[in-house]
């Protein structure tokens, strides 16, 4: 058993509810009501919205397994640990090219200790 990839595993647990449960009520029903986007458009994000969701889930399912010791624990890992770093690289550049700041998007901070984590485990 590996504790780190446990503790990235909840982390990415936590996070995945958090984009569910607080995302789904300010991001997902609004930009589901939504009449001022074109339809395609508006339903492209909503299903984007949700492939997040899945990714996330699928993010904290890597890092469970390979804290489980599952086999190719390390593939797992690894897996976990590019996903962490992909969503923490787009989440730390998107807001400074958009113009947003970090106040209105600062979900790109919330992978850096599930990236540390994950590259804890793998170097145990």
């Amino acid at each position: 058993m590996s504790t780190p990839f446990l503790a990235a595993s909840a982390l990415s647990g936590l996070w995945a509810g958090i984009h569910l449960f607080v995302g789904g009520s300010q991001v997902a029903a609004p930009l589901r009501a939504s009449r001022d986007l074109p339809d395609l458009a508006r339903d492209t994000a909503y299903l984007c919205w949700h492939l997040v969701s899945v990714t996330l889930l699928a993010m904290a399912g890597l890092f469970l397994a390979a804290g489980l010791g599952a086999g190719g624990a390390t593939g797992l890992a690894m897996a976990g640990v590019a996903l962490a770093v992909g969503f923490a690289a787009l989440g730390l550049i998107l807001p400074l090219v958009i113009g947003a700041g970090y106040g209105q998007l600062p979900q790109g901070w919330l992978f850096l200790p599930v990236i540390g984590l994950g590259l804890w485990g793998l170097a145990a």
